[in-house]
């Protein structure tokens, strides 16, 4: 469990508010998880989603990298 990530730290990985990180998690765009009623991250998987929107940083919807609720 310890590669798992909270909202602050991934926002402050990420370098945006806990705000905006909550909107990408309603619109589906990074991979997380609810443990409860909380989101975690796993941090490999957020990485790899970084890298991806390096890659391709519009987005394809569908994309299996974008979301993995």
């Amino acid at each position: 469990m310890d590669n798992l990530l909270t909202v602050k730290e991934v926002a402050a990985l990420l370098r945006v508010s806990a705000q905006t990180l909550y909107k990408m998690l309603e619109q589906g765009g990074i991979p997380a998880v609810k443990v409860g009623s909380q989101w975690r991250f796993e941090q490999d998987k957020v990485r790899a989603w970084l890298e991806a929107q390096r890659a391709n940083p519009n987005g394809t919807p569908g994309d299996p990298t974008l979301s993995e609720r």
